[in-house]
């Protein structure tokens, strides 16, 4: 049996890179999530005017998932007018332009508002990250696993 020192060195370099990137994904992830949470904390809520509708099909494969993303006006605490578009997605049916809705918006940041409807949860901030993490982390202990494979199997025949 001899163990060939590229290919090992090879997947055992990739399993050991790939767990570091898992690691930097759910770490980014625990960061959208506590931002989300601190957006939550300090949240002024107010009255403002649709001025857009923004609509994004999300959907993969044949059926699109179509969501509608609005564009609000409305005027801080002692701030001049902003106008932005929503962080998430108002639910179906939409308002219309012209529309007044009650949005909750940062008063650090005022261009990130959400509408008071969809802004009480954060159980979806980070949802990609933390997807793309667990990903990554069986990618990363399969890498090993292939290793020990080629050990067992083919290297020693």
């Amino acid at each position: 049996m001899s163990i060939h020192p590229l290919p090992s060195v090879l997947l055992l370099g990739s399993g050991a890179v790939l767990l570091v990137v898992a690691a930097v994904l759910f770490a980014r992830g625990v960061r959208q999530r506590r931002i989300a949470e601190g957006f939550r904390e300090r949240a002024v809520e107010t009255q403002a005017e649709v001025v857009g509708l923004e609509v994004k099909d999300v959907g993969l494969g044949s059926s699109p998932d179509t969501r509608y993303f609005l564009r609000v006006r409305f005027a801080p605490e002692g701030g001049a007018p902003v106008e932005a578009e929503t962080l998430t997605d108002a639910p179906y049916p939409p308002p219309r332009v012209g529309d007044r809705v009650t949005v909750a918006y940062d008063p650090e940041h005022p261009a990130r508002v959400d509408l008071v409807a969809t802004e009480r949860t954060v159980e979806g901030a980070g949802r990609t990250s933390f997807l793309l993490a667990w990903l990554t982390l069986a990618v990363a202990l399969a890498t090993p696993a292939a290793w020990l494979v080629l050990v067992l199997v083919v290297w020693t025949s």
